[in-house]
């Protein structure tokens, strides 16, 4: 899949929820849901709203959907996956339990 089916993907997700006039931001939003991993903290493929990166078996992405919620803040996650053939398998190890702060 490219780049732009994976954001969309996540924008259907995101309207399905009830969340997409939140999602990747209010008024301007980010057009990008992942990016590469490598040498530097945002690494080249982005991948987003007119992208047309492919996925690629060997890939190191790193998944970040966010969401605005006006007059409350910000909240997501940030991932990293390996593409192989078989799909993606998610190297982050960290607890997806949401934790109240205050």
């Amino acid at each position: 899949m490219d780049g732009e089916y994976l954001y969309q993907l996540a924008l259907d997700m995101a309207d399905k929820a009830g969340f997409g006039d939140c999602f990747m931001g209010l008024g301007q939003k980010a057009k990008f849901i992942a990016h590469g991993v490598g040498l530097v903290i945002n690494d080249w493929p982005v991948f987003g709203a007119r992208s047309k990166h492919v996925l690629e078996p060997g890939m190191c992405v790193a998944m970040e959907p966010k969401f605005v919620i006006a007059g409350t803040g910000a909240v997501g996650v940030e991932d990293t996956y390996e593409v192989t053939v078989d799909g993606m398998v998610q190297l982050t190890n960290c607890s997806r339990r949401i934790r109240e702060i205050g």
